[in-house]
């Protein structure tokens, strides 16, 4: 199934702005408006052929079906990918007042971390000192806001770890384009009519099960950060994983309270201790107000204070508060 397949169900217009390369994000608010994300940027798209909502409506509906969903009034809300790795969310009625809205977030391509360092969006010594940890086996979190190039950064780091070596890749939505011939690539999905839900903290089981020598969460979003805690810390090094955070020593702190919502029981202070003896290394990312991406921070954990409840770190990288260079 090519991405192709979606398109017939468009108007000529919008089949345009779904092939375009130099859009990243589109996002159509019913028939208020059309918005795209070219090089982080977001401008208006002005159609010369109006559209109706109910046009709008059944396209996407033929296209969630295409992708094995149904899209209706008592289940409005779609979360799901192009077999290219694509994102497309829907909000339909009842809930979407204007119309759907539809948003498109698109792999045009990947880039090598040669690439990043070109572009300024990663500085040389941090790939180098990143690729370190990697090689030595460390695990590390990619935190960021939305949009800042986690997953980006992610692929272009994977690209160095060795191929000989057998990855567990965990995604909710499947995205990352691996080239290591001994890759094992899972998707969590949630319950629709027909199938049960299979959840990152189900496949964190499954994969120990599996000879894992790298486990990769391409987010941790809920429970199942307890699941990779305990992943990481009875033998499983070399994972990497990607969190929304504002920080890099936030994330340590989203992990934790992610982790925290598996059990009603669990301690602060133990699994706050936990993450410290888990996480060895934290990437900030972050996507300035002119919509340039860039690696803003890196710390190494050393440990936990429980007299002050805090993380130890060492900041290994600050980027200054100057533009990143495009």
């Amino acid at each position: 199934m090519s991405f192709e397949l979606i398109l017939p169900f468009f108007p000529d217009e919008l089949r345009s702005l779904l092939l375009d390369t130099s859009i990243s994000d589109l996002m159509i608010n019913g028939t208020t408006g059309i918005y795209a994300d070219r090089g982080g940027v977001i401008e208006k798209i002005t159609l010369s052929t109006p559209y109706t909502n109910d046009r709008l409506q059944a396209a996407i509906e033929r296209v969630a079906r295409i992708l094995g969903q149904d899209l209706t009034s008592q289940n409005p809300i779609l979360n799901t990918r192009l077999p290219d790795g694509s994102r497309v969310a829907v909000v339909g009625s009842p809930s979407s007042i204007n119309g759907p809205t539809f948003t498109v977030r698109k792999f045009n391509r990947w880039f090598t971390s040669d690439e990043l360092i070109k572009s300024g969006s990663l500085p040389e010594q941090i790939r180098d000192t990143v690729i370190g940890f990697i090689a030595g086996r460390k695990n590390g979190i990619i935190s960021g806001g939305t949009g800042s190039g986690k997953t980006t950064l992610m692929k272009a780091l994977l690209d160095h770890v060795p191929l000989h070596e057998r990855l567990i890749v965990i995604e909710q939505p499947a995205e990352l384009k691996l080239t290591h011939p001994n890759a094992v690539r899972w998707e969590a999905v949630d319950a629709i009519p027909g199938q049960v839900a299979v959840t990152q903290s189900q496949l964190v089981a499954a994969a120990m099960r599996h000879r894992p020598d790298r486990i990769i969460m391409g987010e941790v979003r809920d429970e199942c950060g307890y699941d990779l805690l305990q992943a990481m810390n009875t033998g499983h090094g070399g994972t990497l994983s990607t969190i929304h955070a504002k920080s890099a020593w936030d994330a340590l702190n989203r992990l934790s309270d992610l982790a925290l919502s598996a059990r009603a029981n669990l301690n602060h202070s133990f699994i706050r201790s936990e993450t410290a003896e888990a996480i060895d290394f934290v990437l900030y990312c972050e996507r300035d107000h002119a919509g340039r991406r860039r690696v803003r921070e890196l710390i190494a954990v050393k440990g936990y204070s429980h007299a002050e409840q805090s993380f130890e770190t060492e900041q290994l990288y600050l980027a200054s508060s100057a533009l990143a260079v495009a």
